[in-house]
This record gives C-alpha cells, sequence and structure tokens, in this order.
C-alpha cells in the first residue's frame, strides 16, 4: 500500500497517516482518469460515496499527484438515519455555521421524520469538516453516486467553485 503524496496513477489504494485514512483503488482509479485528462489541473476531487456503505473522499489533486485527502461517512449515515436525497438548506446552513450542534439538529430532524434535513445537517457537518479542502479550490465531483446532485447543490449554495 502507498502513502500520500504519490502519483494519481498507480497500483492499489493508498493510505494517509494524518487524518488517518484509506483511499481505495477504485477511487484513485477514478482521481488518475482525471489527471491524464487534465495533467495541470490543481484542485479538489469530490468522490461522494457510491454506495451507502461507501465513505466519501475529498482528493487533492496537483499537476497528477495526490496530496492528501479526507473521508467522511454521510452517505453511510445517511442511509443509516433514513435520510433524504435532497438536502434542506436552512438545515445545511444550521449545522455548518455550528456543527458541535449535529448530534441535537439529528435527532430532531429524525424526531419530525424530515429525511431531508437530515442529510442538510449531515452536508453542513461535512462542509464544515472539509472546508480547508473546498474553501477557494476548483472542484470537481466523479462518481455515481445518487447523492452527487445533493452535493453538488450544497456546495453551489456555499459559492464553492465547481468545475463541470
Amino acid at each position: 500500500m502507498s502513502t500520500v503524496p504519490a502519483p494519481a496513477k498507480g497500483a492499489g489504494g493508498l493510505d494517509q497517516a494524518s487524518p488517518r485514512a484509506h483511499l481505495p483503488a477504485a477511487a484513485r482509479g477514478l482521481v488518475a482518469d482525471h489527471a491524464q485528462a487534465h495533467p495541470n489541473w490543481d484542485g479538489i476531487v469530490l468522490l461522494p460515496g457510491n454506495v451507502p456503505g461507501d465513505p466519501t473522499h475529498w482528493v487533492h489533486l496537483s499537476a497528477g499527484e495526490i496530496i492528501s485527502f479526507q473521508s467522511s461517512l454521510t452517505v453511510r449515515l445517511n442511509t443509516a438515519l433514513a435520510g433524504g436525497t435532497t438536502p434542506d438548506m436552512d438545515a445545511l446552513d444550521a449545522t455548518l455555521s455550528r456543527p458541535e450542534r449535529l448530534a441535537s439538529h439529528l435527532a430532531s430532524a429524525e424526531l419530525c421524520k424530515d429525511a431531508d434535513a437530515i442529510l442538510g445537517h449531515l452536508l453542513g457537518a461535512e462542509l464544515a469538516s472539509a472546508k480547508p479542502y473546498w474553501l477557494g479550490q476548483e472542484i470537481v465531483l466523479l462518481g455515481e453516486s445518487p447523492l452527487l446532485p445533493a452535493y453538488r447543490a450544497a456546495l453551489l449554495s456555499q459559492h464553492a467553485l465547481l468545475r463541470s
């Protein structure tokens, strides 16, 4: 297993010591394909979990090299909590500005059976956590996740720089 920084193109996944994370080979392959198509690109490749158990990966790519990455379990948590597919933007904003209130926000949304608020709160917490990755960076969303549109909407609501 390789560690970062490492070329995007390579066999197997990547490990990172801090924050502790693992980028599976399939995710690395998607990043490598983007790096090959855009060799001088510098930015963030966002890979929302493709299936409910997959982590989401925020990958810093620069000139074909994976510099660092951060992973989250938002997709898995959204599935476990019966969250929706369209984030409630008020919920997203509330948790983005006060991520320490995530647990109480989720309890309220679950009590009200508000699936979109659950997703909004989870995405708000993830955006707060990943802010050093996305703020001021160009972001490309890749993969087949059913939550890809939700991530796009969440980032656009924060005026993030999304690449088409």
